[in-house]
């Protein structure tokens, strides 16, 4: 059976190493035995330095509680794959449902393959099925937030679908360990948001709308008053920011446009 076993984790290594061969991206799907895995190597590099000098300020400015250096730069999660690998681990047994660890090592590790993110899913659903797709993960971003838990990347880009039931990945960062957990649910939700506003086939007029249904199925699942506190602190300042924002939107795609329609949801938060 030991050797059995061995002789697995040989090859899966050896199937994940073949598949980066071909690929120059951080994650690869691959099969070996019949089964679907994605692989995932180290970042190239931490954050931009003005990167993590605007977070600090900004996460200080929030909660009164700065964060060292070293952790916005993400410099354990580019030095390791253990911190990852193990918020997995901890968060399966915690009854989450995230992938599971197949197969650790320095340069990578292995992942069962649960799914394609949602962001993509998105890009071909019908308005109907994105309304009460999106509407569900809201509901389900609140009852991991109740349970206690962060994600630090809660973006559908992060959540795939899998024979109906939503998976969480990417626990590459590690601000929530250092913030107070309500500070880092509402990142959390921050980021769902704006990950939603604009993507795929959501227009500006439907986004108006249903991210303010998003905000009520999350709160109606974590009712927790900390974190709409934490809302109404911050909206000073991100509408200081957004008004400067504004003067740039004709040189912008999306991206701008998504904050200053997050900033008028995020308003009537109360």
């Amino acid at each position: 059976v030991v050797f059995a076993e061995a002789n697995h984790v040989n090859m899966l290594k050896a199937a994940a190493e073949a598949a980066f061969l071909n690929s120059t991206s951080r994650t690869v799907v691959f099969e070996d035995d019949g089964k679907r895995y994605v692989a995932k190597r180290l970042a190239e590099k931490p954050r931009k330095l003005i990167q993590t000098l605007l977070m600090r300020w900004l996460v200080k400015r929030v909660t009164g509680q700065p964060l060292p250096m070293r952790t916005l730069a993400l410099s354990e999660a580019a030095g390791s794959m253990d911190f990852e690998a193990r918020r997995l681990q901890t968060l399966s047994a915690a009854g989450v449902r995230v992938p599971r660890v197949a197969l650790v090592t320095p340069e990578f590790f292995v992942l069962e393959y649960c799914g394609t993110v949602v962001a993509t899913l998105l890009e071909n659903w019908q308005q109907e099925e994105w309304r009460s797709e999106l509407l569900r993960l809201a509901r389900e971003l609140g009852e991991f937030h109740h349970a206690g838990h962060w994600h630090g990347g809660a973006q559908i880009k992060n959540i795939t679908l899998q024979d109906g039931l939503s998976y969480r990945i990417d626990f590459e960062e590690n601000f929530g360990e250092f913030l107070p957990l309500h500070a880092a649910q509402a990142a959390d939700l921050v980021l769902f948001l704006n990950s939603i506003s604009l993507a795929g086939p959501i227009v500006e007029s439907e986004a108006r709308q249903l991210m303010p249904k998003l905000l009520d199925a999350y709160f109606a699942a974590q009712p927790e008053p900390e974190i709409r506190r934490i809302i109404q602190r911050t909206l000073p300042l991100l509408k200081r920011l957004a008004s400067i924002a504004g003067w740039f939107q004709r040189w912008s795609k999306k991206g701008i446009r998504r904050v200053l329609i997050l900033v008028d949801v995020l308003g009537g938060v109360k």
